[in-house]
């Protein structure tokens, strides 16, 4: 395994202005030289969740792992974090990673046509931002037209931030991103799916107390009425953050077939992004 820090300012040539973060961690698959055939990969970009306050540990390396041995090669972002920074930070450096993969595919050895985003949470909030407001005003403001490129090829949600009505929302991610910069309701992302929107694999647990599952509810009937291929896996049981559902991420005994059976979501969305051409190819 290849792994890689990659200082996304430096590699954009931008002037960090107070950033302390904006890094993208790579676990990549070796490059065989001995066979007569080079492969290339599909890619995944992971968006650790943690309300906009911190940047999930669970949720990063953990993930990258599990797709890793799925023949996918995987970037982990390290973005900044209220109080010291909102809008439009996250949403800058998360255009900056996936402007990283499009541009270097070839140089990572990826297929630069099949990257996919995964975000967690909050995170998942910001894998929907790339995903639907891939033109967003400061997104625009820094690679004009080519901004489109920053939209994923796939989107997997998992236990997303999502909407914005006070109802169902995580208050605590829109004060955090949001603040009084923006009108948060422009950042509810069930209000902001458009038929260009790429194929969507969404998961949640109905008992989360923390992220209502009615977000992820709200996404899926959005991006069903677009004509967007979308899929939704709602666990009868668990709670808020399981991530990989195992006992790397998760205090306690995980023997519980409950585990196991959540666990499902990895397999289910890896054969979801296949179908849509997420495969090893020799090339």
């Amino acid at each position: 395994m290849i792994t890689e820090k990659i200082d996304l300012y430096k590699w954009a040539g931008v002037e960090r202005k107070g950033e302390e973060k904006g890094y993208l961690y790579s676990f990549r698959h070796m490059v065989v030289t001995e066979m007569n055939v080079r492969k290339t990969r599909p890619a995944i970009l992971i968006f650790p969740g943690g309300g906009y306050c911190f940047v999930s540990q669970r949720e990063g390396e953990p993930i990258a792992l599990q797709y890793l041995a799925q023949g996918f090669d995987c970037f982990v972002l390290d973005y900044d974090i209220a109080p010291a920074h909102r809008y439009p930070v996250p949403l800058v450096q998360a255009g900056m990673a996936m402007m990283y993969l499009r541009r270097e595919a070839d140089k990572l050895n990826i297929d630069g046509e099949h990257i996919a985003a995964i975000g967690f949470s909050a995170g998942g909030h910001l894998c929907g931002c790339i995903s639907l407001l891939w033109d967003d005003p400061a997104l625009k403001a820094m690679w004009g037209e080519e901004c489109e490129r920053i939209r994923p090829d796939a989107s997997v949600y998992s236990y997303p931030v999502v909407s914005s009505d006070k109802a169902v929302a995580h208050v605590g991610s829109f004060d955090n991103l949001c603040a009084d910069l923006v009108d948060r309701k422009d950042y509810s992302l069930d209000k902001k799916v458009r038929p260009s929107a790429k194929p969507s694999f969404i998961w949640a647990n109905s008992p989360d107390d923390c992220v209502p599952v009615e977000n992820s509810i709200l996404l899926y009937s959005a991006l069903h009425k677009a004509g967007v291929p979308v899929e939704l896996h709602i666990y009868a049981d668990g709670w808020h953050g399981m991530a990989t559902c195992d006992e790397e991420v998760n205090e306690g005994d995980v023997s519980d077939p409950m585990f196991r059976h959540i666990r499902t979501w990895i397999p289910l969305s890896v054969e979801f992004l296949k179908r849509f051409g997420f495969v090893v190819k020799n090339v």
